[in-house]
């Protein structure tokens, strides 16, 4: 597969923004009209809780050329009867006058406290929140959460953007942590619930892994033409207590059920797997072996195996610290990154964006961009 970077640039940086210096979980939707909104989670730190934190989106009139300054299209709201920050934010059109907003609520009433509690392993309570717009983005409906019955009132933290299925439905992705205070050994779940009626009710939950030794998450979905639905793991292994190569999986029945786990041999966190040239699959993953590189990689047997076929972004220094010795030392490594979550959208105009947040020190993080000739 023949492809060139044609363009690379920053969406927001937070240099000159005390108040948004940190920015992580990027997202790019583009609209039918389009326009594209670039959402992000932004803060004054990184972690290990930020009380700042907010869901923030660009905007872009142009195709990205230029872009408008941050804008916080929600207030944080009460659920439970408790205050809440929202940590992330992503963005799906599921009609020209049905733009539907996802983000996660997570409990501010312990602001002192890090959003992860190393001697539970458990979360702080995240909740899956829910709006709606019919004018592109202008005005929006207030958020509402999406109770996702098999897991009732546990941390449901989201893994990426909502997608279509071919027939129509919307899928949210998300994993299932324990809750904050619980001592009682959990097994982590990653999973997806569905809308048959636009995004206003949810149910028909499939849990896609559910391994009792390896972590199978920070799982990246995403809808090919032909209506295979990808998904694509993050891997750790609990026995030995460090990452093991990314695993992949497909869906050939609109997501009712997924087939076995694969190991593609790449070492690293994934982003989602789009439809590549004749047929391929294209991935998008961060390597931290060493020197972080976000790369792409081909597929062309359906998933099976899987090459490099391109390096889009190095970070330039060695990031690499002391090997992991448990989910502790994980959270914390991934407290310290100050590049990752990549994630490739494809545009009306045939060009492909690589985006990730990236920048010179854990809590001064900006929202970048690749673009790609295919």
């Amino acid at each position: 597969m023949m492809m060139k970077i044609i363009e690379e640039g920053i969406i927001y940086s937070g240099e000159n923004n005390p108040k948004l210096s940190s920015c992580a979980f990027p997202a790019l939707c583009q609209l039918s009209d389009g326009h594209l909104l670039a959402s992000f989670r932004a803060g004054e730190t990184k972690g290990p809780y930020n009380k700042t934190e907010q869901s923030m989106t660009c905007i872009s009139a142009d195709n990205g050329k230029t872009w408008s300054e941050p804008v916080a299209f929600f207030e944080s709201p009460m659920v439970n009867g408790k205050p809440t920050t929202l940590r992330t934010g992503y963005f799906l059109e599921v009609a020209p006058d049905n733009l539907m907003a996802v983000v996660n609520a997570v409990d501010a009433t312990m602001e002192d406290l890090p959003y992860y509690n190393e001697e539970t392993e458990g979360l702080k309570d995240t909740y899956i929140m829910v709006a709606h717009s019919a004018d592109g983005g202008k005005t929006w409906t207030d958020l509402e959460r999406v109770q996702v019955q098999t897991f009732y009132d546990m941390p449901l933290p989201l893994t990426g953007a909502p997608f279509l299925t071919k027939e129509g439905r919307i899928g949210i992705q998300f994993e299932v942590n324990k809750p904050y205070y619980e001592t009682k050994y959990w097994v982590h779940h990653s999973c997806v619930v569905y809308s048959n009626d636009g995004g206003y009710t949810w149910g028909d939950e499939v849990v896609i892994t559910d391994c009792p030794t390896v972590y199978y998450w920070d799982q990246r979905m995403d809808t090919l033409s032909n209506g295979t639905i990808t998904d694509i793991f993050w891997s750790f292994d609990r026995d030995k207590g460090d990452y093991v190569n990314i695993h992949y999986c497909e869906s050939k029945d609109g997501g009712r059920t997924f087939g076995e786990l694969i190991d593609t041999g790449l070492v690293g966190q994934p982003g989602n797997v789009i439809d590549g040239k004749d047929g391929s699959r294209l991935a998008v993953y961060i390597n931290r072996e060493s020197v972080p590189e976000i790369r792409l990689a081909e597929s062309r047997d359906h998933g099976k195996t899987w090459t490099d076929v391109m390096t889009v972004f190095e970070y330039g220094k060695n990031t690499k610290g002391k090997q992991n010795s448990g989910m502790n030392d994980v959270w914390s490594e991934m407290a310290a990154f100050a590049v990752g979550h990549p994630y490739m959208e494809s545009l009306a105009d045939g060009s492909l964006w690589v985006y990730f947040y990236n920048g010179p020190s854990t809590h001064r993080t900006d929202f970048c961009y690749v673009k790609i000739e295919m």
